[in-house]
């Protein structure tokens, strides 16, 4: 199957995610809840002053030993709030997703339940990831060679952790164990879900691009309504690329483990499993 192939058919489950969205569309709720939480949290943990904060850290990162350890424990702490709230609200989304897959009723307060059922293990994937990341930033400090081999790392955990919601969320496993079982999911379904992702990416820089060109035919009428339409455009595309994204995971694992897919062509599914 040629990669133009693997993308028409990503950009196909794209459409079939979003058919599912149509279905409940409070699963959108879950992103917006998500990106308004992690701003929210995130000033008020740090003060305020976090987002201004970034030349901060790069002088404690030339500074001596202390320097460096405060630092990264800044850029820990960052990564761990981050991560958790991300992950907890695209576990509620999933669970949701399924339910949708499943033909079941379901509600925001019903996907908000399940996150909170599975509190412990979200932490511990936040502070794993937190700490791949902060290793990863590191290394990028090193260098270019360093920034390199972190480039092509965080490539390679990205594929691996494709499934590690679902996983997570549903299957009676550690965050290590989450992680092998994810990366045996995604070596199955290698080429559709890279196209699929590719599929959801190109949407991200569409909209990211027509917000670019609205700024620029609107600035000259009028500067705030420029921005206000420009931002809104790019927040509505990321919620909408956001939430299909992750029906589309929920979908593929509900395939994987012989349950119901909805609107999803069953035999497109299939096809992913065929590696050439």
């Amino acid at each position: 199957m040629s990669f133009t192939t693997r993308l028409s058919n990503g950009w196909v489950l794209f459409k079939q995610s979003l058919e599912i969205i149509n279905k409940e569309k409070t699963l959108l709720l879950f992103p917006i809840f998500s990106t308004t939480s992690l701003v929210l949290i995130l000033a008020s943990f740090f003060g305020g002053t976090f987002y201004f904060a970034g030349d901060e850290i790069e002088s404690l990162l030339d500074r001596d030993q202390n320097g460096n350890i405060l630092a990264y424990g800044l850029i820990f702490l960052y990564y761990l709030v981050n991560f958790f709230i991300i992950v907890f609200f695209n576990i509620a989304l999933i669970h949701c997703a399924i339910k949708v897959l499943n033909d079941e009723p379901t509600d925001l307060s019903d996907g908000l339940s399940f996150a909170f059922s599975r509190i412990g293990k979200i932490f511990a994937w936040s502070v794993l990831s937190a700490t791949v990341g902060t290793l990863m930033q590191a290394l990028q400090n090193t260098g270019k060679i360093g920034q390199i081999i972190a480039g092509l790392f965080g490539i390679a955990w990205s594929i691996l952790t494709f499934f590690v919601v679902p996983v997570l969320a549903y299957e009676d496993r550690g965050v290590l164990e989450s992680v092998k079982e994810s990366g045996r999911l995604m070596k199955e379904k290698w080429g559709e879900s890279l196209a699929a992702n590719v599929s959801f990416g190109v949407l991200h820089l569409l909209g990211f691009l027509a917000a670019i060109l609205l700024f620029v035919l609107l600035a000259s009428i009028n500067i705030i309504l420029a921005i206000i339409v420009s931002v809104g455009i790019v927040l509505v595309v990321s919620t909408v690329v956001s939430a299909a994204r992750t029906v589309f995971v929920a979908a593929v694992y509900n395939h994987v483990t012989g349950k119901p897919v909805g609107n999803f062509d069953g035999d497109m599914l299939d096809s992913v499993f065929i590696q050439n």
